[in-house]
């Protein structure tokens, strides 16, 4: 049953738009939801959207992460990639190739206002469901 489950999560392709762009621009990496995303019960479900630098340079934003909106299962979902949104950002991002990585959590759902106590034991689960690549010129 996980090695299916973990084989569909896998199955995920992801594209990014622009492929290849300027140090503003803003990177758009879509995929297809293979779960619904949100709070069900006492578990948070996510797809998060992280890329990084090839070549790390100075002054200017080496990496950036996002979560995807929450969203039912079977929907295109997006999450946008900003280098404005975070440290470094009026520098926008360093020239080069940048490699990202979609995953998927379930984790425990902390509540809104006050201090996250997850179970002592509360299953928690990370898998990497897609791979995409974009330049800076």
């Amino acid at each position: 049953m996980v090695l299916l489950l973990v084989a569909a999560l896998a199955a995920s392709v992801a594209t990014v738009s622009p492929s290849a762009g300027a140090r503003h621009d803003r990177f758009a990496v879509a995929i297809t939801s293979r779960h619904a995303t949100g709070v069900f019960g006492s578990t948070r479900r996510s797809y998060v959207a992280e890329a990084h630098a090839v070549h790390p340079a100075s002054r200017c934003v080496n990496n950036r992460d996002r979560v995807f909106a929450d969203r039912r299962a079977g929907v295109r979902i997006r999450a946008v990639l900003d280098p404005a949104r975070g440290e470094g950002g009026p520098e926008g991002w360093c020239r080069g190739r940048f490699r990202g990585t979609v995953t998927y959590t379930e984790g425990f759902a902390c509540p809104a206002a006050g201090r996250c106590r997850p179970p002592r034991g509360f299953p928690t689960r990370t898998v990497l469901v897609a791979r995409f690549s974009f330049r800076v010129h």
